[in-house]
């Protein structure tokens, strides 16, 4: 342990490198649709497969949200302007972001973007308030897709310069096993 003094730069330096992209949470409750973008999902169990996400408080997808007691988490490329444009600020209540884009229904009923990179249809098990900005979302995952189209553009774990030609020099290795 030291006696340092934490430093809110070194925080949030040390944040920024975990792993994240670009995603969607989206929810229906009767004749409502609702999204809003969320980087901050991590999964959290593997039997059963969960995950969590955190989204800002106070956002008006919350209470559909824990009367759907379900939502889907739709990965999206990260230059994705229509949906920065449709779930990246706010919109009047039974204002549909839906309407432009083709979606299909997951298992639970919820909205999936057909561009999606990856997707996850989960149960919601609970949410949580910290004394923070946002509140976390606790989902079951009962189904997930992989788009094949998009395989090679899931998020890769970001490096230190140091670490990419490492990271380089496996995969090319690994390429040419599969070879």
């Amino acid at each position: 342990m030291t006696d340092q003094q934490p430093n809110p730069q070194v925080i949030h330096n040390a944040l920024r490198s975990i792993p994240h992209a670009k995603f969607v949470l989206t929810c229906c409750h009767g004749e409502y649709r609702d999204g809003i973008i969320t980087r901050w999902v991590q999964r959290c169990s593997s039997e059963p497969p969960m995950i969590v996400v955190a989204i800002p408080k106070g956002k008006m997808i919350e209470p559909m949200l824990r009367d759907a007691r379900a939502f889907a988490l739709c990965m999206v490329k990260e230059n994705d302007r229509s949906v920065q444009r449709l779930f990246g600020s706010e919109h009047e209540l039974g204002d549909d972001p839906f309407l432009s884009l083709s979606v299909h229904k997951s298992v639970n009923g919820m909205p999936i973007l057909e561009q999606s990179l990856v997707w996850f249809d989960c149960k919601l098990e609970g949410h949580l308030s910290p004394d923070a900005d946002c509140r976390l979302y606790l989902g079951q995952v009962v189904a997930a897709h992989i788009s094949k189209q998009h395989q090679d553009e899931i998020v890769v774990p970001p490096t230190s310069s140091k670490h990419k030609s490492i990271l380089v020099r496996s995969i090319q290795t690994v390429q040419k096993f599969q070879q």
